[in-house]
Parts: C-alpha cells; sequence; structure tokens
C-alpha cells in the first residue's frame, strides 16, 4: 500500500517537473521569438525602411548618404522630409517595436543602366550609333517603394529619361565637339545629369554618373569623319612643328647673342691685356736701353742686317756707313773714329 502511495507520488512530482519544463521552453521560445521580432541588422551595403502598420516611420540610411541634403529643394513636400518620418545614417543592429514594425530592406548599391544603340544626330546633323550608360542607386528606399516599388519599374522609368536626355545632349553639339572635344560634352552631360536627378529625386534613386558608353559611325559618314580627323591631327601636327621652329629660331639667337657678347668681352679683355704687357715691355726696354745705348745701336744695326741679307745676297755699302763702322773697324782692327 505505501509502495503504490509512493509510486503515484513519484508520478505526480514527474508530471510536475515536466509541466515547468515545458513551461519553461514556452518562455524561452517565446522570449526567443520576442527578441527576433524586435530586432534587425541593417549590413553595411543595406538601407532600410521600418512601417508600422503600413505606415512608415523611420528610414534606415548609410553613413555617406547624403541625398536628402544635396536634393533638399527638390523633395520639399515629400513623406520623407516631414517631421513624422525619422532618417537615421547608421548600420548594425536596431530595433523594433515586435509583431507592428514591417523592415523592408533594399540594397546601396551602385546599379548599372546600359541603353539600346540608337542612331543619333549632332548639330549639323551627322549621324552617329550611340549606347549610353548610367549608374545609379536607391537613395531614398522609402520614396522608391512608394513611387515605384520594383527594379523593373526603376529601369522603365530610366530608359524613359537618361537616353533623351544624353541624345538632346548630343543634338545640340557639333560632331567635332562630339568626337574629340571631351570637356564640351562632357558639360552637357554635366546639365544632363542634373535634369534627371531633378526628375528622379522624388521617386528616391540618384542617378551618380551619366556617359556615352559606346560610338559607332554609319558607314556613310565613316569617310568623311574619318577625313575630318586626319585634318585635324594634320593642323595639330602642323601647329606643334610650327611652334617647335619658333622655339627652336629663339634658342639659337640667344645663344648666337650671348656667344657674340662673350667673344667681344674676351677680346676686350684680351686688348686690354696685351696693352698692358706691351707697355710693360715698352717701359722695360726703355730701361735697357738708357743703360748703354751704343750697344744698344750696335745690337740694332746687326739685328738689321741680319734681316735684311739672305744666304747668297752681295750688300755694298761705304765703309763709313753707320751700318758697317763698328763692324768693319773689329775685322780691320781699326779703331773706330
Amino acid at each position: 500500500m505505501d509502495y503504490d502511495i509512493q509510486k503515484e507520488a513519484r508520478k505526480r512530482k514527474l508530471r510536475s517537473d515536466a509541466g515547468k519544463w515545458i513551461l519553461a521552453g514556452i518562455i524561452l521560445l517565446a522570449a526567443v521569438i520576442l527578441l527576433s521580432e524586435s530586432v534587425f541588422i541593417v549590413g553595411e551595403a543595406e538601407q532600410c525602411v521600418v512601417s508600422r502598420m503600413g505606415v512608415i516611420k523611420r528610414i534606415i540610411l548609410n553613413e555617406h548618404n547624403t541625398f536628402h541634403e544635396d536634393f533638399a529643394g527638390v523633395l520639399t513636400g515629400e513623406i520623407t522630409t516631414s517631421g513624422d518620418v525619422q532618417i537615421q545614417n547608421s548600420t548594425g543592429l536596431h530595433f523594433k517595436l515586435p509583431f507592428f514594425d514591417t523592415v523592408q530592406t533594399y540594397s546601396s548599391r551602385l546599379y548599372t543602366y546600359v541603353s539600346d544603340s540608337e542612331v543619333v544626330n549632332t548639330a549639323e546633323k551627322k549621324q552617329y550609333y550611340v549606347k549610353t550608360y548610367a549608374q545609379w542607386s536607391i537613395a531614398d528606399p522609402a520614396l522608391f517603394s512608394l513611387k515605384l516599388g520594383t527594379m523593373s519599374s526603376a529601369e522603365n522609368q530610366l530608359d524613359n529619361l537618361i537616353h533623351p536626355v544624353i541624345v538632346q545632349a548630343i543634338n545640340r553639339l557639333s560632331a567635332e565637339d562630339f568626337v574629340s572635344n571631351k570637356d564640351a560634352l562632357n558639360a552637357a552631360l554635366a546639365a544632363g545629369l542634373e535634369t534627371i536627378n531633378n526628375d528622379m529625386a522624388p521617386r528616391g534613386i540618384e542617378v551618380k554618373d551619366i556617359q556615352v558608353h559606346r560610338t559607332i559611325l554609319p558607314a556613310a559618314n565613316i569617310d568623311s569623319t574619318y577625313a575630318r580627323m586626319q585634318a585635324d591631327r594634320a593642323k595639330v601636327a602642323q601647329q606643334t612643328r610650327s611652334e617647335g621652329e619658333e622655339e627652336y629660331q629663339r634658342a639659337v639667337a640667344s645663344t648666337d647673342l650671348e656667344a657674340r657678347i662673350i667673344e667681344a668681352n674676351a677680346l676686350s679683355e684680351a686688348g686690354a691685356i696685351r696693352g698692358e704687357g706691351e707697355a710693360q715691355a715698352l717701359a722695360v726696354y726703355a730701361q735697357a736701353y738708357s743703360k748703354d745705348e751704343e750697344f744698344y745701336a750696335y745690337w740694332r744695326s746687326l739685328q738689321a742686317l741680319e734681316n735684311a741679307i739672305g744666304e747668297n745676297d752681295i750688300l755694298v755699302l761705304d765703309r763709313d756707313h753707320p751700318l758697317w763702322k763698328d763692324l768693319l773697324a773689329y775685322v780691320t782692327g781699326e779703331q773706330p773714329e
């Protein structure tokens, strides 16, 4: 009897412990579900829209998104500029009201739009096959979800806007500027980019860049365009050659002038040195001659004789000639008068 009572007590205890474990498991599961419904994570390349009962309450953007500051004038009156919608520039862990808040996640990466090839006319009606491209991103996911909703809708909207804007920009350019002048083309595309963003910003899209992706000449325009490009290159080459020749002539003239100045200065300095040397030589000669004038006269006579008579020459002079006076006296042994 006691054994049955104890057995029954153990069963009741086991049922009680099992009930406690089941209750604890239910509580733990409810806590996990509640926690999972209360938090969400926004990745580095993600942005989110938090809605409560269908009404947008928060927009979570990445840290570098300045869309609302850059297009504040265009976005005036839009839902994301009202005080009821909170904009946060942060990623990582975020909290929400469980079971009442829903989170829509969008990518913040750049997307590429590429148009079909189409014939475009320049200002002088020159035709080119042109393909354009653009880089764009979802800058405001709330406006994007309300105005467009899907990527296909966004692509259709961009196709209806980007390509015509680029075509109009090319229509205003001459063929030479379109083919050769990148500054003129980029300026026209920059004006078109501003027009595109003013239209797309209220839809939550920002176009970062638009460019001509590929340009192909129609067969009828190839020869004339190549000829014009060759003429342009020849003109540039001739101008470069002319500038080089001018620079060469300027350098030669400058060098010649400098050489003449150096030569003149050298001649002037040499003349001064030569004059100074001759003056010093004359002073030395004068000083030497003044010590023995008779010897000097005799020595000069000998020099004159050496310079005047060749190897086979015969010179006949009077014995009283001054040139021979001392020499004849020496030869004959007579004393000079």
